[in-house]
């Protein structure tokens, strides 16, 4: 078991600092130079351009200052940096440079400059939801002035109580062909770095590894870990949460109180990354590492899916069986060609054309007059799924909601699948479920029906577009459920839970909603 710790610096003082107001720059530079007035402001250079910044109770103002080259068109600047997208801030001393006199060059003085650092990010223009790391560069002539807005930042950024003090980290290094290890050292762990996170890193050394160290941790290392973070594919994240689960289901209360108060976190690293691509829109590391540092929380749901022999498995994406199973099946033998196998198996799958005799069960959930929204940042839909994070991951699907009403189909599927968030992905951005929410309490059940192979090739050209809401294919059909019972009649098809295999065919699902809670907040919107 390889274990690395990662500290960086933290802030002196979260209690004896006071907020305080920078004093106007007196010097020998005119960029600087700008007769403010004694309200409190400063006046640096931020990337040339010369502005007035300004400390308030929720961020940092910046105002360009008044130019003779304003009518020229420059990149634009931020008008404010709010503390709570702020991940720190530290002082940097800047070149020197020579300020002379024009008609005698060789006398003038030396002058250094001084900057203020603060490390935070931007939205993708057209993208909000994708963050790019950013650092904005505060220039005055001033040390004391700067040293002063530094630490009236890094205090106010400090008194953040949602962000987290220390993460476990579990990288699985065979992820995405060696993709986990580079996700992390090059884009996720510099901005924990920036952020003084002190990170325990743990190497996963074969399958369902992860689980097994999430369920063996202590009463004291899991009261001293903030969060755990995943690095790989959504098959890691699917472990992490089983671990969780074995600790919440335990018995041991202490141990599952300790655990239902860990926040989880996916950083993308391996072939499909469904799950953080549904819990941020983007499958960008970075932008997974920064909601992480800033403390983002949100509720998220998870479907308990359950065999015949008795096993479980969580999940937070999908179960399928039928084309998907057989798909994943295939390409689990072709794992030679890398993630070009992925197509393959999947024109040799559709022209196959098998369908599969079930007999599916389902518990339709309650009529919901929001069912259409799209789930966003500050969803009020799943807002209202607050309170609902005590569920009970341990009941099993079947038996603890017995006293439901249970709707039966038996025919020939082509498909069989159960989606409990929006499943996004490089192929369907915009999601397999489009209408699928992160904690609401319901699955997506899609019944495709036995059909030709062009009519199957309709049905997933449309997904990328459509995803799986096409009400004008008569053999396809969604329902909105929040359990389900599938049990195969004559040849049997493959499970596909999250893009690993099940090992039995007769399955059971429900969804836990707002299981646990997860390092986002929602997908934000361009508006």
């Amino acid at each position: 078991m390889l274990i690395e710790e990662a500290s960086a610096w933290r802030s002196p003082s979260q209690d004896t600092m006071l907020l305080r107001k920078g004093r106007p720059m007196s010097g020998s530079d005119p960029d600087l130079e700008l007769g403010l007035p004694a309200d409190g402001s400063a006046a640096f250079t931020l990337r040339g351009r010369r502005i007035i910044a300004q400390l308030t109770k929720s961020g940092i103002t910046l105002d360009e200052a008044p130019t003779r080259w304003a009518l020229l068109r420059q990149a634009r600047l931020p008008e404010h940096i709010a503390f709570s997208e702020i991940i720190s801030a530290a002082t940097s001393k800047h070149r020197t440079i020579w300020r002379g006199c024009c008609s005698l060059p060789w006398r003038g003085t030396l002058q250094a400059r001084h900057g203020v650092n603060i490390y935070t990010f931007r939205r993708s223009r057209g993208r909000a939801y994708h963050w790019i790391p950013v650092t904005w560069r505060l220039v005055c002539q001033d040390e004391d002035v700067a040293k002063q807005w530094a630490a009236d930042i890094t205090e106010a950024v400090s008194a953040i109580s949602c962000r987290p003090k220390t993460l476990l980290v579990i990288v699985n290094p065979w992820g995405g062909n060696g993709r986990a290890n580079k996700a992390w050292s090059r884009h996720a762990f510099p901005i924990f770095t920036q952020a003084g996170v002190r990170c325990v890193l743990v190497e996963t050394r074969h399958p369902a590894h992860a689980k097994e160290l999430v369920a063996a941790l202590p009463v004291h290392e899991l009261e001293l870990y903030d969060g755990i973070l995943a690095v790989g594919g959504d098959g890691l994240f699917q472990e992490v949460l089983d671990g969780i689960a074995a600790l919440r289901c335990g018995g041991d209360e202490r141990k599952a109180a300790a655990a239902a108060q860990l926040r989880l976190g996916h950083i993308p690293g391996g072939s499909t990354d469904a799950a953080a691509y549904s819990m941020h829109g983007t499958r960008s590391a970075a932008t997974a590492a920064l909601h992480a540092a800033l403390g983002d929380s949100t509720p998220l749901d998870v479907m308990r899916v359950d065999t015949g022999d008795g096993s479980h498995r969580m999940s937070v994406c999908y179960a399928t069986y039928g084309y998907m199973g057989d798909l994943l099946y295939l390409s689990e033998a072709m794992r030679w060609l890398g993630e070009k196998r992925y197509p393959l198996a999947g024109a040799i799958t559709l022209f196959r054309g098998r369908s599969y005799r079930a007999r599916v069960s389902y518990v339709a959930s309650a009529s919901d007059s929001q069912k259409m929204s799209t789930c966003q940042h500050q969803c009020q839909r799943c807002s209202m799924s607050a309170g609902a994070g005590c569920a009970n991951l341990a009941q099993h699907s079947a038996a603890s909601i017995e006293e439901e009403t249970w709707t039966t189909i038996e025919g020939d599927f082509k498909s069989i699948m159960a989606i409990v968030t929006s499943c996004r992905s490089d192929m369907s951005p915009q999601g397999l479920s489009r209408n699928a929410h992160l904690a609401d309490g319901r699955m997506h059940l899609v019944l495709v029906h036995k059909c030709s192979i062009l009519q199957y090739l309709k049905f997933l050209s449309l997904i990328p577009t459509c995803g799986i809401n096409v009400e004008h294919l008569p053999y396809v059909r969604v329902v909105e459920a929040t359990a389900v019972k599938v049990q195969p009649i004559g040849r049997e098809s493959h499970w596909n839970v999250d893009g690993e295999l099940m090992p039995h065919k007769q399955l059971s699902a429900r969804v836990c909603q707002a299981a646990v809670q997860v390092f986002s907040r929602g997908v934000e919107n361009n508006t």
